[in-house]
């Protein structure tokens, strides 16, 4: 019997090649959404700080030209603030796309696997019942050749006379 081959190899290469190179956008995106993430975080944390010293400066009773440049600061990390969830929402929104794209391509490569799986187990069966069939022909033709039906054959229990 001929050896195994499924004809949906050289696609099941290509597809895994695919899965591979998508897992690998995902985890680009993913580091992107944590860097956009991080600079967010920073800039919350800058803007707490520039907030805290306009407090501060209120707090002390200093000129009007240094609570309105302080002022101006905290709107502008407020902006910076804006813009770093901006960048956050937006890789996020990447990420999820090339998950979903990703988990396609993965469910395909399964999908291609599973039939491998059968194909193969199919393939195994048929060998085994050829063989099986090979078997009972060659056991017939010895019988006939000695001349007794197969039923009637010595059993390794039984004594020859």
């Amino acid at each position: 019997m001929k050896p195994f081959q499924f004809r949906l190899e050289r696609l099941k290469r290509v597809r895994a090649a695919q899965e591979r190179a998508a897992r690998s956008d995902f985890g680009i995106a993913l580091s992107g959404l944590n860097a956009a993430e991080n600079a967010h975080q920073s800039a919350l944390d800058r803007r707490e700080a520039a907030r805290d010293e306009l407090r501060h400066v209120m707090q002390i009773g200093k000129y009007a030209g240094t609570l309105m440049t302080a002022q101006k600061v905290t709107d502008r990390f407020d902006r910076t603030v804006e813009v770093a969830r901006a960048a956050v929402a937006e890789n996020s929104a990447r990420v999820e796309e090339k998950r979903k794209a990703w988990l396609a391509l993965r469910s395909e490569e399964e999908g291609l696997e599973r039939l491998r799986a059968a194909h193969q187990s199919e393939h195994r069966r048929e060998t085994e019942r050829q063989l099986s069939r090979e078997l009972d022909e060659i056991a017939m033709t010895r019988s006939a050749a000695i001349g007794k039906p197969v039923s009637k054959m010595p059993t390794a229990t039984d004594s020859i006379s």
